[in-house]
């Protein structure tokens, strides 16, 4: 019984030392990620639908992100994620007691900051080209002026389903990429990314 154990702790240290010595894909990850505001716009203005403006044109989305991979086919990292949105200009006008009045005017360009964890799962892990799904949510910190020219800062929850993503590899040691996702979130439907991996 003693041996049977014995041989078994030996296996099982080989086992995690040959995993730890895998050197068939680069562990971490760096990457910058661009796209569009649609969704943000439409659904996380803070106003009643009724009211709401459609101008997501007029916003983009710009992130930074850092992933580790303990497995050849699973992400876990976060994402530093900016909007930046078009000035909104709010005008208004003061009466006096006398019947006097006096016109003022301000403007503030919308932005939002986000941090967020998340998890990548890969289906298919090729020396040229990875796909993959991912899930992320964090907490998001906008300031400007909404339609009705509230001003505010605002603390929302955001999320991110990225139900296809993929990355071509370049470069001599193919740890250079370019790549895009489709899903639903503070990315978009679509962002395109570039990227390193060491």
């Amino acid at each position: 019984m003693k041996k049977i154990i014995f041989i078994a702790a030996i296996l099982l240290a080989t086992s995690v030392l040959y995993a730890q010595k895998d050197t068939s894909f680069y562990r971490h990850e760096v990457r910058t990620s661009a796209g569009s505001a649609i969704l943000a716009t439409a659904f996380w203005t803070g106003e009643p639908w009724g009211d709401r403006r459609f101008d997501a044109a007029l916003y983009a989305n710009v992130s930074v992100a850092y992933f580790y991979r303990p497995a050849k086919w699973f992400w876990v990292g976060g994402n530093v994620v900016n909007y930046i949105g078009e000035r909104i200009y709010y005008n208004w006008r003061e009466y006096y007691p006398n019947g006097r009045f006096r016109d003022f005017s301000t403007s503030k360009i919308k932005y939002c900051a986000i941090i967020a964890p998340e998890i990548r799962f890969s289906y298919l892990n090729k020396k040229s080209v990875i796909l993959y799904s991912a899930l992320s949510a964090g907490l998001g910190w906008e300031n400007g002026y909404d339609f009705q020219h509230r001003k505010y800062p605002k603390m929302h929850q955001y999320f991110q389903i990225t139900s296809f993503g993929f990355s071509c590899n370049f470069g001599e040691k193919k740890n250079g990429f370019v790549g895009g996702e489709l899903g639903f979130g503070f990315r978009d439907f679509i962002c395109i990314h570039l990227g390193y991996r060491f």
